[in-house]
């Protein structure tokens, strides 16, 4: 078993119901998704034992201290005597926590610590991986980082998701979401892999995410608890006035829309972690974690890849991605590749009529040397788990159909340049089409209450199966027998809802503040950047959203809609932006930029350079 995608105990034990690339930086102070301010290489660099460790700020956990605690962990230090000790790989045989949140603060290279961690065996790091460094958890140190693959890493090495500070009693979950509000860039990828790894959402007072789409009051939501515990609201020890007001403030309504979904997802049962593992295939539990939408298109998924796994065949897994464009059909199967360390190719089928330009040509002709991205993909995966998305299906030829039979068929294929056979049987085919648009659209308009419902998944998968059934009656009829005959599976995609059309607003919002948040520049040539240094605040993030999405979203583009109504606000910042009296700067100093509404119009304001 990959211990990456290892999955927590706590999902073993319920059945009931209770959103990519490596980044080779890390920094609390900087998205790690976008680099560090400074680099240590493990491999060079002394690597002392907890022992030799100072903090320069003192313990906040002390009683009398804990209502100061501003979130902020302590930094810590190497004590002087030890700046020259030796190097990691002449280090102790035994794993360090607290030289590793050391490095882990101090913006250590991801694959360095990565190696550090996969040195020992895993009973050894989990024998101190949640040890306690200077009064906090090594778990809260992982999470300030904001890299989710070390989050994961770590909690494949038995990290605990679900790590408390014992004297404030401040659940890790909590301290992610606070600790976001603290740093630059998004952080709802933190938050959702955690969810997704096993923390659990009830920590969370539900008044704070349901429902997700309103706006939270800067003093946080109403106690409507009457708590028994002195200080404290809803009833929970760690929810002081003060935490609250910090919590409503660092939550925005994408962490408050995978809070509130992870809260109605089904916990996998014992036995399908269990399977996950012996298959290699943890990641596939967490996939309904990360996607706006398509909850029971994630369900269905899932449960035709655990099938899929349990009983094992020669033929390839073949499922159909039906839906109207722009609704998540190509983003699910990134995710999937993502999540279970995938190759994927995506090929465009409207750029095809001919197997011979799909595939590539075979000897004598032209070309056959070089074979097509598809022909050399498949032949560098033969007999690996792969992904092959092919996009637009609806857009090819009978030729192409009968091509595929053989490899959906039996899971062969034959390489172009050489002519030689080529197992393709782990090969999981993703074909991607709207050609059901209407199918889907009449049944959707026919049970939109239940299909939207997240508290009813039981009647939401009762009718996306019923809907599953008609789309494939419908391929019969579009694409004939042989072809139908080798699918595994047809997967429906939905419209989405008011809410979650708001909650694709904010995510095309928040790569708008990253967009222009970043330095000016006033090099000529392509390195110039004169639209930058804006800080974009966005107050009453649930109803900006909605209204932008109200007016904007539609049913045949998709996500594609509302970047048209997220331009509007782009618009209007440049246009404030403009209206500075002064030159172009490459001064550090950021201007902020605050979206909000005023009698249900979007207003865009820009504030003095701080």
């Amino acid at each position: 078993m990959d211990d990456e995608n290892h999955v927590p105990e706590r999902l073993t034990n319920s059945a009931s119901l209770s959103e990519p690339s490596d980044r080779s930086v890390i920094s609390p102070a900087v998205d790690s998704f976008t680099g560090g301010t400074s680099t240590i290489d493990l491999n060079n660099s002394t690597f002392p034992g907890s022992s030799d460790f100072d903090a320069v700020e003192t313990d906040p956990s002390s009683s009398d201290k804990i209502a100061e605690w501003d979130f902020q962990l302590p930094r810590l230090r190497f004590a002087a005597s030890t700046q020259n000790a030796a190097n990691i790989d002449q280090g102790s045989s035994t794993f360090d926590p607290a030289a590793f949140a050391r490095a882990v603060q101090d913006g250590a290279n991801l694959l360095s610590l990565i190696g550090y961690l996969d040195r020992y065996s895993r009973e050894k790091v989990s024998y101190q991986i949640n040890d306690e460094i200077e009064g906090f958890p090594l778990m809260f140190y992982i999470v300030e980082s904001n890299n989710e693959r070390l989050l994961r890493h770590c909690v494949s090495k038995s990290g605990n998701p679900e790590a408390v500070h014992v004297p404030s009693q401040i659940p890790l979950l909590v301290f992610a979401i606070v600790n976001s509000h603290n740093v630059e860039g998004d952080k709802t990828l933190l938050v959702a892999t955690l969810l997704s790894l096993g923390a659990s959402p009830n920590v969370l007072p539900s008044a704070f995410y349901t429902p997700y789409l309103q706006d939270l009051p800067e003093t946080g939501p109403e106690n409507s608890a009457n708590s028994e515990i002195e200080g404290a609201r809803f009833n929970t020890p760690w929810c002081t006035e003060d935490v609250s007001q910090r919590l409503a403030s660092a939550l925005t309504l994408s962490q408050r829309y995978f809070i509130q979904k992870a809260a109605n997802l089904r916990v996998p049962t014992a036995r399908e972690v269990d399977l996950a593992q012996r298959r290699n295939a943890e990641g596939l539990l967490g996939i309904s974690y990360f996607l706006i939408g398509q909850s029971l298109a994630s369900h269905l998924l899932l449960r035709k890849l655990l099938s899929h796994i349990l009983s094992p065949s020669k033929r390839p897994l073949v499922m159909v991605f039906a839906g109207p464009s722009g609704h998540g059909k190509t983003e699910l199967a990134r995710r999937l590749g993502h999540l279970l360390s995938l190759e994927l190719e995506v090929v465009d089928c409207t750029a095809f009529s001919r197997e011979i330009e799909l595939f590539g040509p075979r000897e004598p002709y032209s070309g056959a040397a070089q074979g097509s991205p598809l022909n050399n993909f498949l032949a560098k995966n033969a007999g690996k788990r792969c992904i092959v998305f092919l996009d637009e299906f609806e857009k090819t030829t009978t030729e192409i159909h009968k091509t595929l039979l053989l490899p959906f068929d039996n899971g062969e294929y034959q390489d172009r340049r050489h002519r030689s056979n080529i197992n393709c049987s782990n090969t999981i085919w993703i074909l991607a089409t709207n050609a059901h648009d209407e199918v889907i659209q009449d049944y959707f308009e026919s049970h939109q209450e239940a299909l939207s419902d997240p508290t009813n998944q039981d009647e939401g998968v009762r009718l996306i199966k019923k809907l599953a059934s008609e789309v494939k009656e419908d391929f019969l009829r579009t694409f004939g027998p042989p072809l139908t005959g080798r699918i595994s599976a047809f997967i429906p995609f939905l419209p989405f809802s008011v809410g979650e059309q708001a909650v694709i607003v904010h995510k095309y919002l928040l790569e708008l503040g990253e967009s222009v948040e970043g330095p000016v520049n006033l090099s000529t040539g392509p390195k110039e950047k004169l639209l930058g240094n804006v800080r974009l605040r966005i107050r009453r993030d649930g109803s900006v959203c909605r209204i932008l999405a109200e007016s904007g979203y539609n049913i045949h583009l998709g996500a594609r809609s509302l970047i048209t109504a997220v331009d509007t606000v782009k618009s209007r910042l440049v246009d404030e932006y403009l209206e500075i009296n002064e030159g172009f700067s490459e001064h550090p100093e950021k201007t902020e930029c605050f979206v909000d509404v005023q009698a249900d119009e979007i207003v865009v304001t820009m504030s003095a350079s701080k």
